[in-house]
């Protein structure tokens, strides 16, 4: 009757340590989540002044867009190497740019020197 207790209790303390391990594989914090494609996105113009470039962020004095719901001012937008890669990105520089409104925030998809 005891050896079928310990054997019981045995079984049940491996089915926990099973389920814990299963539920620490499927749900990892500081897992990478895939980006999220912004091409359906909807993209609006707006004009503005280079204020700094900074890695990836790029600081914009702008003059808003009715159409996306954003008041001019200065704002921080993500933008990528293939965007800056044929754009003015020295401070002061007067822009043309396109912009989309992304679940991480405002991303710059087109820049382009403004006369």
């Amino acid at each position: 009757m005891k050896t079928r207790g310990f054997v019981l209790a045995l079984a049940l303390i491996s089915l926990a340590a099973c389920d814990k391990a299963e539920q620490q594989a499927t749900s990892r914090p500081g897992a990478a989540e895939a980006p999220i494609s912004t091409e359906s996105l909807p993209a609006y113009d707006a004009q503005g002044v280079i204020s700094s470039l900074e890695g990836q962020v790029l600081t914009l004095d702008h003059d808003g867009s009715v159409a996306a719901g954003l008041k001019a001012g200065r704002n921080r937008f993500t933008v990528y190497a293939d965007v800056l890669a044929e754009a003015p990105i020295t401070p002061g520089s007067r822009v043309k740019f396109q912009f989309k409104q992304t679940p991480r925030g405002l991303e710059v998809s087109k820049l382009e020197a403004r006369d």
